[in-house]
C-alpha cells in the first residue's frame, strides 16, 4: 500500500516540557516510489496551569535526492503553549536529513 498512518503520544511528569500530555496521528502517501506528502494532527495538554489545550496540524511533503531527504512543511498552532498570548500562530519549516 501507498498509504503510510502513524500514531504517536507521549507523556512527562512536572514541568520540564511544555507539554505535559500529548498524541498525534496522521496518514503519509508515497509517490514516486521515494517520495512522501502527509497530513498530520495533534492534541496537548499544557504544563502550565490554565492554558488551553494546544492543536496542531501540519502539512508536509518529503523529497528524497539520493541519500538526502528535504522536507518543506507548514504548521499551524492553535492555542500555542510556548506563546499563551496568541490564538493561532503559522510556521513554516524545512526539515534536513542525509543517510551515509
Amino acid at each position: 500500500s501507498n498509504l503510510l498512518p502513524f500514531i504517536r503520544g507521549g507523556w512527562a511528569d512536572g514541568n520540564v516540557t511544555l507539554l505535559d500530555s500529548m498524541i498525534s496521528a496522521g496518514v503519509g502517501r508515497k509517490f514516486c516510489e521515494r517520495d512522501l506528502a502527509g497530513v498530520g494532527l495533534s492534541w496537548g495538554s499544557p504544563a502550565a496551569a490554565g492554558q488551553d489545550e494546544q492543536w496542531t496540524t501540519e502539512i508536509f511533503y518529503r523529497k528524497q535526492l539520493r541519500n538526502l531527504a528535504l522536507t518543506p512543511s507548514i504548521q499551524l498552532i492553535a492555542n500555542p503553549a510556548g506563546n499563551p498570548a496568541e490564538d493561532l500562530m503559522v510556521i513554516a519549516g524545512l526539515r534536513a536529513r542525509l543517510v551515509f
